[in-house]
Parts: C-alpha cells; sequence; structure tokens
C-alpha cells in the first residue's frame, strides 16, 4: 500500500478543487455531490457489454442544519456521491476508497469497486449506503481513496466510466 507521499509524488490524484488532505496511507476525500438511487421505476441492466444504470435522481439540494453548516439530510437509502478529487491511475497501481471512520461510525458506508489501472477522472464517485439519518457537511472529508502497488498492465482501463462519461451524460 502506498503512503501519502508516494501518491503525491506519483501524482495519482487530480487535486484541481480538493478540499481533503493527506492521511497516513492515503488521501483524505470531500463530499462534492449527492444523488438518490432508486431502481423501483427503473431498474439497472447488466449486460455482456455494457452496464445500464437505474433511476438517479438529479443532485440533491442542500440545506443548512440548526447551526447553519451546509450540506445534506440524508436519510436511509442508497446514495451516488461524487467527491472534490478525481485521479489519474496508471499501468501499475490499483485505487480503493472506503469510508472514514466517522460516517461509519454514524451509520454510514461507501464501498467502493476498484479503481483500475488507466482509470482517470477529474471527480471519483462511487455509492454510499445510509443505514441512520445523517446530515453530511458539503465538502467534508467522508473517505479516504488509497493505492496499492500491482503488476504493470498491458492493457489499460478504457471502458464506460472513463472520464466519468457515463454520469455526465445522465
Amino acid at each position: 500500500m502506498l503512503n501519502a507521499d508516494q501518491i503525491s509524488q506519483e501524482n495519482l490524484l487530480v487535486l484541481d478543487h480538493s478540499k481533503g488532505k493527506a492521511a497516513q496511507v492515503g488521501y483524505d476525500i470531500t463530499l462534492q455531490s449527492v444523488r438518490k438511487i432508486s431502481g423501483a421505476e427503473k431498474p439497472g441492466r447488466i449486460l455482456k457489454n455494457t452496464t445500464v444504470l437505474c433511476d438517479y435522481s438529479q443532485p440533491l439540494e442542500t440545506t443548512h442544519d440548526e447551526e447553519n453548516h451546509e450540506g445534506w439530510l440524508l436519510t436511509p437509502g442508497v446514495y451516488d456521491i461524487t467527491f472534490n478529487e478525481g485521479c489519474r491511475i496508471p499501468s501499475n497501481r490499483t485505487g480503493f476508497i472506503k469510508q472514514r471512520s466517522s460516517l461509519y461510525r454514524n451509520g454510514a458506508i461507501i464501498n467502493s469497486p476498484v479503481f483500475d489501472p488507466g482509470f482517470q477522472t477529474q471527480n471519483m464517485g462511487t455509492l454510499m449506503y445510509v443505514f441512520e439519518s445523517i446530515f453530511i457537511e458539503k465538502d467534508a472529508r467522508v473517505a479516504q481513496i488509497y493505492f496499492h502497488e500491482s503488476t504493470s498492465v498491458t492493457e489499460l482501463y478504457d471502458g464506460q466510466w472513463q472520464n466519468d462519461k457515463q454520469r455526465q451524460a445522465q
């Protein structure tokens, strides 16, 4: 696993709009936007050559809590979240995103897929599962991305999610 200095030296992250910070073995990433996921009206489909997403709401509007913090009051459900930070993963690295303990202790988890060698995007995203109602402030550090060294691959990722083109199309 790479430490924060190695991640920085290798320029693995796109930090143009970052509100996060280096951690010990990764980089804390921050919440930019939230969309609710519901497959009730239009279920998702996993096909041999593509994925068709279920219904995603428009980005949720922020609100203010009793102390005037701007953010989202989320009720139990599944959410598509977008971070302020992006990534550029070379042929010999693999990335993973995991929730920070503060989110976990409040009844929410983030479970990301593997971020393959060759994947790049200006704003990373993944899913968050909320089990108890929670208020999350805009730009709060909610997750950490970490990287593992991997044997270099010859065929880099260039699939349907490259540069987040699938999400932008919705």
